[in-house]
């Protein structure tokens, strides 16, 4: 099934049969974060960081490509909160804090109509996981236990 604008269902249940896949992967991404940090070494923190960071912004882009609507926005941001990770990887952990901090926020956009239309339950959901995935490397960065 091809995933149009006329597919997603800003309204749709997060318990409804549509898009198993999506949830699955959804709920698959958000248990491997935490897992990742506690099974790897504290020297890679910041490369699962950045990882995620970037897996994360594949979505909207391929939904805006599969839909012919705002592809060229969605790449746009997502090149640019990838860029804050991948140099903040080099240089200071604050970029790639607000590269995920900065999805989360572009997902808050996302409510307001910004960029391809998506799911509330996922924008709504990525918006927590974002920024509390942000907290928690702020924290720990902040109280020097990386």
């Amino acid at each position: 099934m091809s995933l149009v604008a006329d597919d997603i269902d800003w309204h749709d249940s997060p318990f409804s049969r549509a898009f198993l896949w999506l949830k699955a992967a959804s709920t698959f991404y958000v248990i491997a974060i935490p897992i990742s940090h506690f099974a790897l070494p504290h020297s890679y923190i910041w490369g699962i960081a950045v990882f995620f960071l970037i897996a994360m912004l594949f979505t909207y882009p391929v939904a805006a490509w599969r839909s012919g609507n705002h592809f060229s926005l969605e790449l746009r941001v997502s090149i640019f909160l990838a860029l804050f990770g991948l140099v903040g990887l080099f240089t200071t952990p604050w970029l790639v804090i607000a590269g995920i901090f900065g999805h989360g926020v572009w997902d808050l956009l996302k409510h307001g109509g910004h960029g391809t239309p998506f799911f509330g339950w996922y924008i709504s959901g990525c918006v927590v996981v974002d920024w509390c995935y942000a907290a928690a490397l702020t924290f720990f960065l902040l109280t020097g236990q990386i």
